[in-house]
C-alpha cells in the first residue's frame, strides 16, 4: 500500500514539472512575438479644396483604409474598410476604431472620375485621436497643361541589327486641376498622357504590374505609350519603359513631343563607336562625357514645343568583317590544241592532194 502510494505521488509531481515546462515555453513564445493592444480611436477628416470653386460633393461616400502587417518582414495589407458620407461642411468622421501602433491609414473619395485620396498615416503609440486632411481637385480636359519635365533614352547595341533603347519621362501638370482625357486605353482607362516612339519601334516592354497605369496604343509603323492614371498638381510622374529600333550602322530618328519639353537627354554608350548628328535642335555633350563615365551624354539646350519634332541621325561603326576571297584561276592555255587541229588539217589538205596528182598522172 505504501509502495502504490509513493508511486502515485512520483508520478503526480513528474506529471505537475511537465505541466509547469510547457507554460513557461508557452510563456517565453508569448513574450517573444507580444501581440500589440488595440486602442479604440476615432480618426475624423476635411476636403481641403485644391481647385478655385470646387463644388463639395456633399453626401458622397468616403472610404477609410486600414492596412496592417502580420509580420515584420510581411507587407501590410487591407484589413478594413470603412464608409460614410461626407457633410455639408465637408467633414467626416469615423468613430470607435480597434487600431493599433503601425498600422496604416488613410481616406479616399471618388470625384469626376478620379479617386483621390489623403496621404497615408502610420500610427505611434501612444494612439490618440487625430484628423486627415483630403485634397480634393477638379477636372481639366486641357492637355495644354501636362508639361515633360525631363525625358532621357539611353541606348544600346545588343547585335549589329538593332538598337535598344530605355526611355524614361518625368511629367507634370500644371495650375490647380488634374487632368485626364476623354479618351480610352485597350485597358479601359482613360488617357492622361501620350507618348509616341519613333517611327519603326517596335519590342515595347515595361514592367508587367504597371499594366493597370500603361498600355500600347497607336498604329503599328508609329506606335505610342499610353499613361492611364490621373495627373494630379504638385506631383510628378514617372514613365519607364524600352523598345528596339532596326538599324545596321546607322538609322535616322524622328519622334514626335506632344507636351511642352524642359530636357532632352540622349546616352551613348562609351565603347560603342556610335555617335549623332545632324540634330534640328541644338544638343551637346555634357560634362558627363568622360573617361570614367560608361555613356556619353548629350543634352538639349533649348526646349521643345507641345506638338514639335526631335531628329537626328544615330550612326555606328560596325567592326570590319574580312570576306573570303575566292582563288582566281588562270584561264586555261588551248594554244596545243589549236596546233594539233591546223596540223591535222594540213596533213589532210597534203594527203588529198597527193592523191588528186597520182589519180592525174595515170591518166
Amino acid at each position: 500500500m505504501l509502495r502504490t502510494l509513493w508511486l502515485a505521488l512520483i508520478g503526480g509531481c513528474l506529471a505537475a514539472l511537465s505541466l509547469l515546462g510547457a507554460l513557461g515555453a508557452r510563456l517565453d513564445a508569448a513574450e517573444s512575438t507580444p501581440t500589440p493592444a488595440l486602442t479604440r480611436i476615432t480618426v475624423s477628416g476635411r476636403i481641403q479644396a485644391g481647385s478655385d470653386g470646387l463644388e463639395l460633393p456633399v453626401g458622397a461616400p468616403v472610404t477609410l483604409h486600414v492596412l496592417r502587417a502580420t509580420t515584420s518582414e510581411a507587407p501590410p495589407v487591407l484589413i478594413q474598410q470603412l464608409q460614410t458620407s461626407l457633410s455639408a461642411e465637408g467633414t467626416f468622421r469615423f468613430e470607435n476604431l480597434a487600431l493599433q501602433p503601425d498600422d496604416l491609414v488613410f481616406a479616399s473619395l471618388r470625384y469626376e472620375g478620379a479617386q483621390q485620396a489623403s496621404p497615408i498615416v502610420k500610427l505611434e503609440a501612444p494612439l490618440r485621436d487625430f484628423e486627415l486632411p483630403l485634397p480634393l481637385y477638379a477636372r481639366t480636359e486641357t492637355g495644354a497643361v501636362v508639361e515633360i519635365v525631363r525625358a532621357q533614352h539611353t541606348f544600346e547595341f545588343p547585335n549589329e541589327e538593332v538598337a535598344q533603347i530605355l526611355s524614361a519621362y518625368v511629367l507634370r501638370v500644371e495650375g490647380d486641376r488634374f487632368f485626364s482625357s476623354e479618351q480610352l486605353a485597350p485597358n479601359g482607362k482613360r488617357i492622361s498622357a501620350r507618348l509616341p516612339l519613333p517611327i519603326g519601334a517596335l519590342a515595347i516592354a515595361f514592367d508587367p504590374t504597371l499594366s493597370e497605369w500603361l498600355a500600347i496604343g497607336g498604329t503599328t509603323v508609329a506606335p505610342e505609350v499610353l499613361l492611364t492614371r490621373p495627373l494630379f498638381p504638385d506631383q510628378t510622374y514617372e514613365v519607364i519603359f524600352s523598345y528596339q529600333l532596326p538599324m545596321r550602322g546607322g538609322a535616322t530618328i524622328d519622334q514626335d513631343y506632344l507636351y511642352r519639353t524642359q530636357q532632352v537627354e540622349l546616352r551613348l554608350p562609351q565603347d560603342s563607336s556610335a555617335t549623332l548628328s545632324n540634330f534640328a535642335q541644338p544638343f551637346r555633350l555634357s560634362a558627363e562625357a568622360d573617361d570614367k563615365s560608361p555613356y556619353q551624354v548629350y543634352e538639349m539646350e533649348g526646349t521643345l514645343r507641345a506638338g514639335e519634332r526631335l531628329i537626328f541621325t544615330l550612326t555606328r561603326r560596325l567592326p570590319f568583317t574580312p570576306q573570303p576571297i575566292a582563288s582566281a584561276s588562270a584561264p586555261e592555255d588551248t594554244t596545243w590544241f589549236a596546233l594539233v587541229v591546223l596540223g591535222l588539217v594540213l596533213i589532210g589538205a597534203f594527203g588529198g592532194a597527193v592523191w588528186l596528182l597520182r589519180g592525174l598522172l595515170r591518166r
